[in-house]
């Protein structure tokens, strides 16, 4: 999501970005956004993954002090957002049309050879057509009060395709998400056209896998 301001308007720029994390752009001279977008003042444009223009919506016409207005917006957004899977094998479409081609590639594949299969690459962010594109992932010692505790920074897919789970073992035979409670850092957006969010899992408890443990992430498709 971007906000675009309007060229003449710039001294409002501080009211609408101040403590808030929105993408604010503010048009110039000899870029023009708005009339290269044909735009009018307080329209949303809503695009889909492949950048194409599903909606618009205004918000002078449709004031969002009025609940009917918020739910038409949101549905509106939600519809756009509904990650298609016409075949039904876990990875979506324009996922796979994007990296792909086509959507014969299958989840337990590996189309670039490097180890990681195709779902692995998606859940993730990374390019399944690149072996130099890694799968990030940052673990490191959280400190809380007295306690360090054991945590993990990493990429995951925004939105409501997967679900992550955080799993600890003592020893890396035996794994257990059931009884190990976890704090998790709000997620941060990264734009950077792979579609993932960046956070932090660490334990909520510093015994939880004493004296020695692992934490692992697995992606499982909602």
């Amino acid at each position: 999501m971007i906000g675009i301001n309007r060229l003449n308007d710039s001294a409002y720029n501080d009211l609408v970005t101040s403590e808030r994390t929105l993408a604010w752009l503010q048009d110039r001279e000899g870029a023009s956004v708005w009339d290269n977008w044909h735009v009018g003042y307080r329209d949303v444009f809503i695009l889909d993954s492949q950048n194409r223009l599903r909606a618009v919506f205004n918000l002078t016409e449709h004031d969002l002090s009025e609940a009917g207005n918020r739910a038409e917006l949101k549905q509106l957004f939600l519809r756009t957002a509904k990650a298609v899977d016409s075949d039904g094998d876990g990875l979506p479409d324009d996922w796979e049309l994007l990296y792909l081609g086509n959507l014969s590639p299958k989840p337990n594949e590996d189309a670039d050879g490097d180890g990681i299969d195709n779902f692995t690459e998606f859940a993730f962010g990374t390019n399944p057509t690149d072996p130099n594109s890694y799968t990030f992932f940052k673990p490191s010692m959280v400190s809380r009060g007295q306690q360090s505790f054991l945590s993990t920074t990493f990429h995951r897919r925004a939105g409501a395709v997967l679900d992550y789970f955080i799993e600890t073992s003592p020893d890396l035979g035996s794994w257990s998400r059931g009884t190990t409670e976890i704090v998790e850092s709000l997620p941060k957006i990264r734009f950077d056209g792979t579609g993932t969010s960046e956070v932090t899992s660490s334990l909520k408890h510093a015994n939880d896998i004493q004296p020695n443990g692992f934490l692992r992430v697995r992606a499982v498709p909602r």
